[in-house]
């Protein structure tokens, strides 16, 4: 946790009661609840303090998906824009190059962090300058893995962007990749399920669930997502910022096969990967 991370999660509360309560007793209790916990978890990992207060909120409410509609509404702008994307990858000299920017471009799609600033209404008159913003990282490292490995385990984030994903993922199996794709068991954030993936798509797609907490945390990780993690045959594509938080507590583990390819939406991930706040970023480790 870094001094940003705290006003940050709780903005997230703030944003996420007025989606669910109508009474301010209701958001003032379920706040009250989170800064509780937070008090007592001040060296928690963000991602995972985030989580508790997703429960919180889900059970004061009664509501198991809190985002249910922005993630449909996400789903529609991302399915509509979707042809700008296999338009830039046709036209593009460096094909990997291309998916790797639709990728990370398509992690704009998120909600109530504070300091990014994104609108589903707002985000197509944009799309097409994101996939050719600057990309941060080791671009020619990242190719050549993804060239090298024939096993990808692609670890999914955000619903709307998973849109974008599929595009990947259908790409990358045409290259003779084989990838199986890791979604949540269960509305969390929002984040796509294994079940609303499948739905989506007519694509055979192998999905396998990876947990209910925001990230990829080994503790909370179901056990075929976690053999292929560790399996030295797979390289690991983690998108997000929430797999990054949680996957750099053990990213040693995984030196060679990893690449995170996200947009650095808070200060604290930028300060850690070392770019300025906002940019695109596809990270090998």
């Amino acid at each position: 946790m870094a001094s940003n991370c705290y006003p940050c999660i709780l903005d997230r509360a703030k944003f996420e009661c007025d989606l669910v309560f109508s009474q301010e007793l209701e958001k003032k209790a379920a706040v009250e609840e989170l800064l509780d916990y937070m008090a007592g978890h001040k060296s928690g990992v963000p991602a995972l303090v985030g989580t508790k207060r997703e429960n919180i909120i889900k059970r004061r409410s009664g509501n198991p998906d809190p985002y249910q509609r922005l993630k449909e509404e996400s789903n529609r702008v991302a399915a509509d824009l979707l042809p700008l994307a296999e338009e830039f990858y046709e036209k593009a000299d460096d094909k990997i190059e291309a998916l790797v920017r639709i990728a990370a471009a398509a992690n704009s799609m998120e909600f109530g962090v504070k300091g990014h600033d994104f609108d589903n209404s707002t985000f197509a008159g944009v799309f097409l300058n994101t996939l050719c913003e600057k990309l941060h990282g080791d671009i020619d490292e990242v190719k050549r893995r993804l060239c090298s490995y024939n096993n990808i385990l692609y670890l999914t984030d955000n619903c709307g962007e998973v849109v974008f994903d599929l595009f990947v993922i259908e790409k990358l199996g045409r290259m003779g990749k084989r990838v199986v794709v890791g979604s949540k068991s269960e509305p969390v954030l929002n984040d796509v399920t294994m079940s609303e993936l499948l739905a989506m798509t007519d694509m055979k797609v192998e999905v396998i669930a990876t947990g209910n907490v925001v990230g990829t945390a080994l503790e909370h990780l179901e056990s075929e997502a976690c053999a292929l993690l560790f399996d030295p045959g797979w390289l690991i594509l983690s998108k997000g910022m929430g797999n990054f938080e949680t996957i750099t507590e053990f990213e040693e583990r995984l030196t060679g096969r990893l690449i995170y390819i996200l947009r650095a939406k808070c200060e604290p991930v930028a300060m850690v990967i070392g770019v300025p706040r906002g940019t695109l970023v596809a990270k090998s480790i």
